[in-house]
């Protein structure tokens, strides 16, 4: 309600990489994933699409290699969606989230990530992600030993984000994903199987190569080597987008690994344990599946007592009024009076028969 405008402004990752089936104008942010593998240029299981066409690996060529609307590769990434920088539209300046990263207060870790998923969303026609799910999604906060999930840079980052900053147009779509194709429409519901199964053999062969650094080429928004590149090559880090085609600023990594030392762990491990929920727009405690489930059988266990205590319900239960007598007590009293009401008039019955058997022999006696 206190977002005036939208806006496509964002803090992401790039995803971008040129490509001889693509737009020749593609920037390359990244090597280390071919998202053409996932793609279905020659429209073998796809029957058509919107008309942006395929939206990574190189973008679309235009004619005469494709009729759909000629663009550069934009595949990115959103961590935090920012809208817009106008303050009173519910937005933020430009310049505050500039000073909060150039400053340090939000740590950017080396993003080193994988693909985990090609999914199709709830609409429809359905959208088509590439998804970079955290695995497992809940972290082993007892073991200091153990590894951390894949893919946790995105979510240390995005908590940190929106731990700092607090602004109406501030959310996370989907997290996190990259889209790929909009309004895909399958040649047949054998297509769309054969077709993910196609997409499942190129996860798994990333999956099996394990995470990589995205920036692995130490490039500047435009393409080009960044002047002052960090040491060892650790360059994965994160952008800021005007819109999905235009960046403006990119941010080297501030906190470098390893990871694996009891300071930086537990840094990353504090800022692991919420989970920003999109419905309730709150931070929330990191659970299990199971953890998840205790706790609701303990709730309705609660729930239970309680209908226990105050009484009889649809279900059966117990009812107890104000001087604490049950319902059921109250039942049995009822049913007792009942019983002692039907005994009692079937004694009245049988005093009558044997007052009138005593009277017809009193009769015959006087008559003897």
């Amino acid at each position: 309600e206190k977002s005036k405008v939208d806006g496509l402004a964002f803090l992401g990752l790039s995803l971008t990489r040129n490509s001889p089936q693509g737009h020749p104008d593609s920037l390359t942010h990244q090597t280390s994933f071919d998202l053409n593998e996932v793609l279905d240029r020659d429209y073998e299981f796809i029957f058509s699409t919107n008309d942006d066409g395929w939206l990574v690996g190189g973008g679309e060529p235009g004619p005469p290699k494709s009729y759909k609307l000629a663009a550069k590769d934009s595949s990115h990434v959103e961590i935090m969606r920012i809208g817009t920088y106008n303050p009173q539209w519910g937005g933020v300046a430009q310049q505050d989230i500039i000073d909060a990263i150039e400053s340090g207060k939000i740590l950017i870790p080396q993003i080193e990530v994988v693909p985990t998923a090609v999914v199709a969303n709830p609409d429809t026609p359905p959208e088509l992600e590439i998804r970079f799910d955290m695995d497992p999604p809940v972290p082993d906060f007892d073991d200091d030993e153990s590894p951390l999930p894949v893919n946790w840079q995105l979510r240390f980052v995005h908590n940190q984000l929106f731990k700092y900053f607090k602004f109406p147009s501030r959310f996370c779509p989907g997290a996190f994903h990259s889209t790929i194709l909009r309004k895909a429409e399958f040649r047949s519901h054998k297509a769309r199987s054969e077709y993910f199964k196609k997409c499942e053999k190129a996860v798994t062969k990333w999956r099996a190569a394990g995470p990589k650094p995205l920036n692995n080429g130490g490039w500047d928004i435009n393409g080009n080597p960044l002047e002052h590149p960090n040491e060892f090559n650790l360059n994965s880090g994160l952008y800021l987008f005007t819109d999905r085609e235009n960046i403006t600023h990119f941010f080297k990594p501030n906190f470098l690994p390893p990871y694996n030392n009891k300071v930086k762990r537990k840094i990353i491990m504090d800022v692991l344990k919420e989970e920003w929920d999109e419905k309730s727009l709150t931070f929330q405690p990191v659970v299990s599946v199971v953890d998840r489930a205790l706790v609701r059988l303990r709730e309705r266990s609660k729930v239970r007592v309680v209908e226990l205590e105050k009484g009889s319900d649809t279900n059966g239960n117990t009812n107890v009024d104000d001087n604490g007598a049950s319902d059921t007590n109250k039942q049995s009293e009822v049913e007792k009076k009942n019983e002692e009401n039907e005994h009692s008039g079937d004694n009245e019955e049988e005093e009558k028969d044997q007052n009138k058997k005593n009277e017809e022999k009193e009769v015959e006696m006087t008559e003897t």
